[in-house]
């Protein structure tokens, strides 16, 4: 019998910790990732305001899912433009542009099946000595409950990959293409 009152404290005990600690995680998705590309904000901005230039730099790309299949909309560029993308790995998700100011600033929605929050992304790009910085800044928020917080903590992991990734991919995509103009 003391056996049992035992297991019983020390579950509820653990109970109430778990639920403690879950309620300690963040309801709102905040990365926000940074690199200094060798090329002009206009040379850089071309790459982000054109969403078919996307699939080139960014991890939603064949190499990260053979099965993705993209659909575009809108204008080709600028505010209003759209990408759809559907993959066995990367799940179904859209991007949408919400402004454009070349080659400063750009900024977008993205929603994916998976996910209920709304991602709400920026590029900020800013000349610096030896080049563009670029500032990718992606946001969204969760709910309260457990649950929600969870999902936050791993699609924040999930993003600051993604950002961290796509951004070596652009300055690998710019370099290249440089490296290409050298030789013409």
């Amino acid at each position: 019998m003391k056996l049992i009152t035992i297991v019983i404290s020390t579950l509820l005990v653990l109970t109430a910790a778990l639920a403690g600690a879950l309620y300690q995680l963040p309801t709102q998705l905040e990365v926000q990732q940074s690199i200094v590309l060798n090329a002009s904000s206009e040379e850089v901005y071309t790459y982000l305001n054109n969403p078919m230039e996307w699939e080139k730099w960014t991890v939603l790309n064949k190499q990260t899912d053979p099965s993705m299949i993209y659909l575009y909309g809108g204008p080709m560029a600028g505010t209003g433009a759209r990408m759809q993308w559907s993959g066995d790995r990367v799940g179904n998700g859209q991007v949408v542009f919400t402004g454009s100011t070349s080659p400063t600033s750009l900024l977008y929605l993205e929603s994916d099946d998976a996910d209920t929050s709304r991602l709400h992304g920026s590029f900020t790009l800013t000349e610096v000595e030896g080049g563009t910085e670029l500032v990718w800044r992606q946001e969204a928020v969760y709910g309260e409950n457990p649950w929600d917080r969870v999902i936050c903590l791993l699609r924040t992991y999930r993003k600051q990959d993604e950002a961290e990734k796509g951004l070596l991919g652009l300055k690998t995509l710019i370099l290249s293409n440089s490296k290409k103009k050298a030789l013409k």
